[in-house]
């Protein structure tokens, strides 16, 4: 019979579990919907400008994150029930992703005034980064900590509803483009301003300006995850931007809802992953072989759910492309497809291995493989693209995916597994 408090910890493990698996059913259901409406109404020629601009904004999200999701969240759990220590903990990672956030808009404004390919569309970018404010002040790393999943559903799932409904209302051309990024940002502000009342009128947090020497040590603390975060967008989403610079909106835009469409399919498993972490993490703190035990666990679940998907997408790839975009797809989405549904399995590893060594203190590593990944991509994709285009970047894109999950599982099934168990 399992013991009270492992019991607890199970039904709390599989209420966060179900909680995610509706926010990430809301998070597949909006874009199931939007998506092939913004192909549609856009043309693929807006799509691709659409997804450029995008991708920048995202780097303001990650830049702001810090890596928070992460370290925040295992600070959170493992002070639980400490309100001191809480307070403090809220209050100096709210204080420094405003920095963070406004950081990137001095960076972004810098942009504009010297890159024709941004001034272009400035308007865009100050939309867009309404949508990296409002995941600022949303603190899922918070709800995680306390695990209390739910309210990240319920918050996200308003934000989602608020900018689907006014989507379909007002969005009916590429003139209508600045819109979809205005609504984003509505939506993301109206939900961080939400989450933030409950977890000062619900949970007790409150808010109190801390010391420079505090907020040095949470900006210490998070280093390592945020360089890691930001080389992973290095060689993830940059890639898009490199793309942009070489290549026509249209041609962008055929690479884009490719990629959209595998990385919508590479995180399904994202609510798993995400509600195990921090009970991976209390488990480690007592012992070493079950943590290892449960991500073996892990690691067949996610190989017997993602193998036959990543099969699935490979043999329907024409009437998956079809369905999205509302027209017969050009053959090089279709080859496209073909190429990047290949490392789709490895997606939910890269999110597991990267939480198994955070759990285990190697920041510092993971940091390391991922510079290098990134360098070696930012080195070889400018000439991929121009030798080979958008096939030659999305080779690239296997390789790098493999090479970082491989180089991970490495060190900690080979490495550290013996070490201290």
């Amino acid at each position: 019979m399992l013991k009270v408090s492992e019991s607890s910890a199970i039904k709390r493990l599989g209420d966060n579990f179900a909680a995610l698996v509706v926010l990430q059913g809301v998070n597949y259901l909006v874009p199931l919907i939007v998506f092939p409406y913004l192909v549609r109404v856009l043309g693929i020629d807006g799509f691709g400008l659409y997804s450029f601009v995008f991708y920048v904004i995202w780097i303001g999200i990650v830049i702001s994150d810090y890596g928070f999701d992460l370290t925040a969240t295992r600070l959170i759990s493992t002070h639980n029930g400490n309100s001191h220590k809480i307070n403090e903990i809220f209050s100096s990672v709210m204080i420094l992703k405003m920095f963070l956030s406004f950081l990137f808009l001095g960076l972004l404004t810098l942009a504009i005034l010297t890159v024709d390919k941004f001034s272009q569309n400035y308007e865009l970018y100050y939309l867009g980064f309404g949508f990296v404010l409002g995941q600022a002040l949303f603190p899922v790393w918070f709800f995680q900590g306390i695990e209390k999943m739910r309210y990240i559903t319920i918050l996200n799932a308003v934000s989602k509803l608020i900018f689907t409904l006014l989507i379909f209302i007002f969005v009916k051309s590429i003139d209508d483009l600045y819109l979809v990024f205005a609504f984003n940002a509505l939506g993301a502000i109206v939900a961080g301003i939400w989450a933030l009342y409950i977890a000062f009128t619900k949970f007790g947090v409150s808010f109190k300006f801390q010391a420079l020497s505090t907020l040095i040590h949470y900006f210490k603390d998070g280093w390592y995850v945020f360089t890691s975060r930001v080389a992973v967008q290095l060689y993830s989403s940059a890639n898009i931007i490199i793309l942009g610079f070489f290549v026509s909106n249209t041609a962008l835009g055929y690479f884009s809802i490719v990629e959209k469409i595998i990385r919508a399919l590479g995180s399904i498993l994202e609510p798993l992953t995400g509600a195990t972490y921090p009970y991976l993490n209390k488990i480690y703190q007592s012992s070493k072989e079950l943590f290892y035990k449960r991500n073996d666990q892990l690691f067949f679940v996610i190989l017997i759910i993602m193998m036959p998907l990543a099969i699935v997408i490979n043999y329907f790839g024409y009437e998956i492309l079809k369905l999205v975009s509302g027209e017969e797809p050009h053959e090089i989405m279709i080859e496209v497809l073909f190429i990047l549904s290949f490392p789709l399995i490895s997606y939910q590893y890269g999110s597991q291995f990267t939480n198994m060594l955070v759990t285990l203190n190697e920041t510092k590593l993971l940091n390391r493989i991922v510079l290098v990944a990134a360098l070696i991509n930012l080195i070889i994709a400018p000439i991929v693209i121009y030798f080979a285009g958008i096939i030659g970047l999305a080779w690239l894109n296997v390789f790098i995916a493999f090479f970082i999950v491989f180089t991970k599982g490495y060190f900690i099934y080979f490495k550290f597994r013996g070490r201290g168990v």
